[in-house]
């Protein structure tokens, strides 16, 4: 079973593609948990104690993708292999600023914040929830307990690497929900405001290096 945790703007929704070409029907998408959203624990827990026969539904799929906390399939034990894909953290929190103003989701009310008040990046970067959103992602896992862990940096090296891993011949990952006003994926930014969001982000700073560093990058 690959359990593929999808971190926003993180190249998660161009890898579904290849993950529903390979798994099809077999593919579950898991995207009710919100882990951004207010009250996020209490609806978690709420769903635990709702959770009995979660082994015989999780048993009728061979991958799940979506957003939620890497620690959801636990219960799977041994047979579980965890995946997913990081980015820089400083361009991760730019690319889900300008994301939201192209499309926002006003059910969140940091994303309510952002279109109302005009939040300036280091002003988004800045509230509470948008703060080291990977590392809430990755929940009490770390790097070395993923099969896979992807770059967005570095998309070719790691779509070779998961083809390695898992036997699946993929091509080029086409960037989906990608901003088509740029040329590049690189946010450009004084260097002040970026080492202001490397503040804001030192887990997902602390992450992102010991990824590199277990991949020998």
């Amino acid at each position: 079973m690959l359990i593929s945790v999808h971190i926003p703007k993180s190249a998660g929704t161009s890898f579904q593609e290849i993950l529903q070409s390979q798994f099809g029907p077999r593919l579950q998408l898991d995207y009710g948990d919100r882990p951004l959203a207010p009250n996020y624990r209490w609806r978690m827990l709420r769903r635990r104690w709702q959770s009995e026969g979660r082994d015989v539904q999780a048993s009728a799929y061979d991958c799940i993708h979506g957003h939620f906390v890497a620690d959801k399939y636990d219960f799977l034990g041994a047979s579980a292999r965890h995946a997913t894909w990081l980015r820089d953290p400083v361009q991760r929190v730019a690319s889900h600023y300008h994301y939201w103003q192209r499309t926002p989701d006003l059910r969140n009310p940091e994303c309510r914040l952002l279109i109302e008040r005009r939040l300036s990046l280091e002003e988004f970067a800045a509230l509470p929830r948008m703060r080291n959103v990977s590392a809430r992602f990755f929940g009490s896992k770390r790097p070395r307990d993923f099969f896979f862990i992807g770059l967005v940096e570095d998309l070719s090296t790691s779509l070779l690497r998961f083809s390695r891993l898992t036997g699946i011949t993929v091509g080029a990952m086409d960037k989906a929900n990608s901003n088509a006003e740029r040329v590049d994926d690189i946010y450009d930014m004084p260097d002040g405001v970026r080492a202001r969001i490397e503040q804001f982000n030192r887990r997902d700073s602390a992450l992102y290096q010991s990824t590199l560093d277990l991949l020998g990058g």
